[in-house]
C-alpha cells in the first residue's frame, strides 16, 4: 500500500506556488508519490485556458527533477466536462491497494461544499490544504475544515507552508502583456511558454486569411499559388502537432512566396528600394531573394506585424542560425508539402517532420 497525494488543476501555467504546495503535501503527509492531473475538460473553465497537451508538457516539464512526483494523463483523453469525484472513484477502483490524499488550495476548501458531490471525494481520501501564513487566515481556513469535517465525516489536514502570492491568472496576463514572468514558474516552463508563443494576443494581420488568398491567387502562376496552398495546410498540420498557433502558421505559409511574382531582376531592384542588403550569394543566385522581397510585402502589403512570421518568411529557403519554431515549421512545411515530388529524401523526411522538427530541420539543411 502506498500514500498517494492527488494533485488536479488546469495548472493553466503551472507555478512556483503550485509546487510549493505540492511539496509540502509530500513532506508533511508523508506521501510516497505526488500524482499531478492536469484536468482535461473543467466544469468552470478559466479564461483563456489552453488545450489539454501545453498544459500536460508544462507540468512535465516543471517536476522532472522532482523526487516522488508523476504527471499522469488520467484525463488527458477524456471527452466531457472532468469531475473530481468521478476522478476519486476512478482511482479507488484502479488502485484499490493506495490511500489517497487530495491536494488542494485554501480557496478550493471553501468552495468545496459547492462542487459536484463532495461527500463522495471526503469518503475516498484525505483533503489535504494549503493554509496562508497570516494568523487570521489559519484561523478562518481551521473554522472551515472543522465544518467540513462535521459535515462529511472527512479527514482534512491543513499544511503548514509560505504563502506564495501569485495565480495562474495572473501569470496570464503578465504573459499577454509581455512582460516577464520568469520569476514566478520553473525555467522549463517559462522556456516552453516562450518557445510556443503561450498566452500572447494575435497580431498576425488586418487582412484575413480570405483576402490575402484572392490577392495571392491574382499574383501567383497556378503552379506556385498549389504550392502556396499546400505549404498553407501543411505548416498549420504541424502547427497542430507542435502546439503552436495555426493561424499564424497559416498565415506564414500562405505568404512565404507572395513574392515569387517577381523574376531576378525585379527582385534586385526591390531589395535596393527597401533598402535590403544583398550577399555575395544572393547576387548568384538572386530568385533567393523572394524571401527577404516576401518579408516587407507581408508587413507592408499584407498588413502582417508580426515579426515571428516575417523572420520565418526571410528565411523559409535558406533557413538561420537559432530558428524558433515558426521558422522551423515554415522551412520544414516548404520543403514536405504534398505538390513536392522531387526534393531529396522526401518520404523520409515526411515522416520524421511529425516526430522531431530539429532532426527533420537537420536534414533538410543536410
Amino acid at each position: 500500500m502506498a500514500r498517494i497525494g492527488i494533485y488536479g488543476g488546469t495548472f493553466n501555467p503551472i507555478h512556483n506556488g503550485h509546487l510549493c504546495l505540492a511539496k509540502a503535501a509530500q513532506l508533511q503527509m508523508s506521501l510516497d508519490e505526488v500524482w499531478w492531473i492536469p484536468s482535461g475538460n473543467p466544469p468552470h473553465k478559466e479564461d483563456g485556458i489552453l488545450g489539454r497537451i501545453p498544459r500536460f508538457e508544462m507540468c512535465e516539464l516543471a517536476i522532472r527533477s522532482e523526487s516522488g512526483m508523476i504527471v499522469k494523463d488520467f484525463e488527458l483523453r477524456r471527452s466531457g466536462e472532468c469531475y473530481s469525484y468521478e476522478l476519486m472513484e476512478w482511482l479507488a477502483l484502479e488502485y484499490p491497494e493506495h490511500s489517497f490524499f487530495f491536494i488542494m488550495g485554501e480557496d478550493s476548501l471553501n468552495l468545496f461544499p459547492k462542487w459536484v458531490r463532495p461527500r463522495r471525494i471526503a469518503r475516498l481520501a484525505d483533503l489535504v490544504v494549503a493554509v496562508r501564513s497570516t494568523d487570521d487566515a489559519k484561523q478562518q481556513l481551521e473554522k472551515t475544515a472543522e465544518k467540513i469535517r462535521e459535515k462529511y465525516d472527512a479527514r482534512v489536514h491543513l499544511l503548514q507552508m509560505e504563502d506564495v502570492p501569485i495565480a495562474s491568472t495572473e501569470l496570464r496576463a503578465m504573459a499577454r502583456e509581455g512582460k516577464d514572468i520568469s520569476p514566478y514558474v520553473p525555467e522549463p516552463v517559462w522556456k516552453y511558454i516562450q518557445c510556443h508563443k503561450l498566452y500572447q494576443e494575435a497580431a498576425y494581420a488586418d487582412m484575413d486569411i480570405a483576402k490575402m488568398t484572392d490577392r495571392l491567387s491574382d499574383r501567383l502562376k497556378p503552379g506556385r499559388f498549389r504550392h502556396t496552398i499546400g505549404v498553407m495546410d501543411t505548416a498549420a498540420n504541424l502547427a497542430m502537432r507542435y502546439c503552436m498557433p495555426m493561424d499564424k502558421l497559416r498565415i506564414a505559409g500562405l505568404l512565404h512566396d507572395c513574392a515569387k511574382c517577381y523574376d531576378n531582376k525585379e527582385l534586385l531592384s526591390r531589395c535596393k528600394k527597401y533598402g535590403h542588403v544583398v550577399t555575395k550569394a544572393e547576387k548568384r543566385a538572386p530568385h533567393l531573394l523572394h524571401a527577404k522581397v516576401g518579408a516587407y510585402l507581408a508587413e507592408h502589403e499584407y498588413r502582417v506585424k508580426d515579426e515571428d512570421i516575417l523572420r520565418a518568411i526571410r528565411v523559409h529557403t535558406t533557413g538561420a542560425p537559432d530558428m524558433d519554431m515558426t521558422s522551423q515549421i515554415l522551412f520544414v512545411a516548404d520543403y514536405i508539402e504534398p505538390n513536392r515530388n522531387r526534393a531529396v529524401r522526401l518520404e523520409e523526411i515526411r515522416q520524421v517532420a511529425y516526430m522531431d522538427l530539429d532532426v527533420c530541420t537537420l536534414m533538410i539543411l543536410e
